[in-house]
């Protein structure tokens, strides 16, 4: 299964999860994230993400069922990680939902199925699930570990197991890391939590917000100099956030919200004021003088920067095609009252003509 993020995959709308249910199924396989995650804090362990889709890679399909239709894989790493299924199947059914006869209860159960197909949706995107099947490796925390690659092609849960054990170095080396940034003083605790976020991809860092959180706090008077990045991140995972409950209005304000913080570099506020108009944008808006607002901000913030005149084109653009808008409404009234106007002109002619045959 193919994504470039989760806007792309709105805009599209063909693609929902379609599990469902109580939070652990027959086969030990949690459907809530969440719920796997508090599972995993009250006993140390870990996470583990097993997703599927109706897009699955060819000849995967032996390796799925070893992993789902029998409770021995879970039952294998039951000591080491609380382990999630998200089962992307029957998209397009979930998608259109209860049919015109259903029921009232019907209708409800079918939206809440949908609603949270689409918080898993969310999760999968979180974690860089870009193909499946995919395993992926979550500490209790909830911070991207690894990927497990392998073919899919044996149907001994057994040996998923094994595979899973051989990425141990690499998971408690992570563990490691981020005790670090939970002992020591406060500045060994901010290298720590800056380590394991430059270690991140940007949209792993997305989970790790907390740990952004605790450095902006740790460093209220930014010694560092690490807080201006950190505060992007947060900014970033809050509107991630806001974006996957399509509150594209909150995502917006909360660019803005972090863009105008004096604690941010000139380029970093102009990114965010950036975003700000992009979010806008992709919501729909016909409010071009509102983007176009935006995006004079972002110039202000860092008018020396190598973003600036990309900004403008942009700009120019917005106003060329309001001017254009604009022109199309003038032309539209125009004809309008000229056919107006003709048609008085017909209607006065007609009793004229009526009385001259008279």
């Amino acid at each position: 299964m193919k994504k470039n993020g989760f806007l792309v995959c709105l805009a599209g709308a063909v693609m929902v999860l379609a599990s469902c249910g109580g939070n652990i199924d027959k086969n030990g396989w949690y459907t809530d994230f969440d719920a796997a995650k508090k599972a995993a804090q009250a006993k140390n362990k870990n996470i583990l993400l097993f997703v599927n889709s109706d897009n699955d890679v060819p000849g995967s399909s032996v390796g799925v069922k070893a992993l789902t239709e029998s409770g021995e894989f879970t039952l294998d790493l039951e000591a080491e990680y609380a382990c999630v299924h998200f089962a992307f199947v029957d998209m397009m059914k979930v998608m259109q939902g209860a049919d015109m006869n259903a029921t009232n209860a019907e209708q409800k159960a079918a939206e809440k199925a949908r609603e949270t197909m689409m918080k898993q949706f969310a999760i999968a995107d979180l974690y860089t699930v870009q193909e499946t099947p995919a395993i992926v490796l979550i500490s209790k925390d909830g911070y991207y570990i690894t990927s497990v690659t392998c073919d899919y092609d044996s149907s001994s849960p057994a040996g998923y197991a094994a595979l899973v054990r051989s990425e141990e170095p690499v998971v408690t080396e992570f563990v490691k890391k981020v005790v670090k940034t939970e002992k020591g003083n406060d500045k060994a605790r901010i290298g720590a939590i800056d380590e394991l976020y430059e270690s991140a991809s940007e949209n792993q860092r997305l989970a790790m917000v907390d740990l952004s959180r605790k450095l902006v706090k740790l460093d209220k008077k930014n010694e560092s100099g690490l807080v201006t990045k950190h505060l992007f991140s947060i900014a970033n995972a809050e509107a991630f956030n806001l974006i996957t409950k399509h509150d594209f209005e909150g995502a917006v304000k909360m660019y803005v919200k972090y863009a105008a913080d004096k604690r941010l570099n000139p380029v970093d506020s102009q990114a965010l004021y950036f975003m700000a108009a992009s979010v806008c944008a992709k919501s729909g808006t016909s409010d071009i003088d509102r983007i176009i607002g935006f995006l004079n901000l972002a110039i202000k913030a860092a008018p020396e920067s190598e973003s600036v005149s990309n900004i403008q084109s942009i700009i120019d653009s917005l106003n060329e095609l309001q001017e254009q808008e604009e022109a199309e409404k003038l032309a539209a009234k125009a004809s309008a009252e000229t056919e107006s106007e003709e048609a008085e002109v017909s209607e006065s002619a007609e009793p004229a003509a009526e009385g001259g045959e008279q």
